[in-house]
């Protein structure tokens, strides 16, 4: 017990400073020879697309270099085979979704999910203005994209080395990559940690709502849908079952909202004390304990596998840009 109060505490003072505003870190240090991005035929890793419609997401990625950025931050992680980064327009059409591919160890961003994320932006803006109570914490237009990518590369890199290092996992594994996600963002600098956790808990909220033409529990036949509405929804069968939400790898929408909420709150009842006083949750759920288990959890599993001395150099950088973080 007192070997794994130490492994918490330094664990803690490692990870409290990331993604600070400390001057920025020598880079070209931050390389990890097993975490590679993968390029063909010099696309740098963004592979061009199909659509012209996501023609320009790309061109949007490449400025921000998404992908450098992803890998710069994943350079502490001592891995024992190698990590792939890539994006593109991923098969399923305006629906796609980022995945983790296990055999080839490979995380793919999909074009798709980004202007989703930047139509979404607005409607989550203007949510917050006729609807306050809506959502528990506010965020900005570019700040909201921004957040939300590193939420869902998070949540992807929990599948990685879930996969890679072993990590033994009781439950949905979606489940737990969410959990990864939500610690790890918890552990940036405050500023940070509000607009990912905000970012994430916001779009849970938005994709909550029941979609158009849903039936009532009656069971009245759905009206036809679109193509978009097919894709995105990946089944109609959601239309016609109202549990059909249910049946999926992942929590409902609503599931993953409340606990973003929790281990945000467990993390620091204190600063996060509005989701307490917002009755945003009842009052036997034990957030500070599901925070610690998951601590737990990382501390034993995941915190083994980080190279310190390039976890310092991450901690010194900032990740954020300033139109980002307004």
């Amino acid at each position: 017990m007192n070997r794994l109060r130490t492994v918490v505490f330094s664990l803690a003072a490692l990870l409290a400073p990331t993604l600070g505003f400390a001057d920025a870190a020598d880079d070209a240090a931050l390389v990890n020879g097993k975490v590679q991005i993968a390029a063909e035929n010099g696309d740098k890793g963004y592979r061009l697309t199909k659509n012209a419609d996501y023609s320009t997401i790309r061109d949007k990625m490449m400025k921000r270099q998404a992908l450098e950025e992803f890998a710069k931050f994943l350079s502490p992680m001592k891995l024992p085979k190698t990590l792939y980064l890539m994006a593109e327009e991923c098969a399923g059409g305006p629906g796609a979704s980022p995945y983790y591919l296990y055999g080839d160890r490979l995380i793919v961003m999909c074009y798709q999910f980004m202007k989703e994320i930047e139509d979404q932006a607005a409607d989550i803006l203007q949510g917050e203005s006729k609807n306050p109570k809506k959502f528990p914490m506010k965020v900005s237009h570019d700040g909201f994209i921004a957040a939300v990518f590193a939420g869902v590369v998070l949540h992807e890199a929990g599948h990685a080395m879930f996969d890679i290092l072993g990590v033994p996992i009781f439950g949905r594994e979606e489940d737990a990559a969410d959990e990864m996600s939500t610690f790890v963002a918890l552990q940036f600098k405050k500023q940070l940690a509000d607009l990912v956790v905000a970012s994430y808990a916001d779009l849970w909220e938005s994709f909550g709502d029941p979609p158009v033409g849903t039936p009532p529990s009656g069971g009245t036949a759905a009206p036809p849908l679109d193509k978009t509405v097919k894709a995105t929804l990946n089944t109609v069968q959601c239309f016609e079952d109202p549990f059909c939400s249910f049946s999926d790898v992942h929590g409902t929408w609503q599931q993953r909202f409340y606990n973003t909420l929790c281990l945000t709150y467990g993390s620091d009842p204190q600063h996060y004390s509005f989701v307490e006083s917002g009755g945003w949750l009842p009052k036997d759920r034990d957030c500070v304990a599901e925070y610690k288990q998951i601590y737990h959890a990382f501390a034993t599993t995941v915190y083994p596998f980080i190279d310190q001395d390039l976890m310092k150099k991450v901690q010194a950088r900032q990740w954020f840009q300033v139109n980002e973080l307004k």
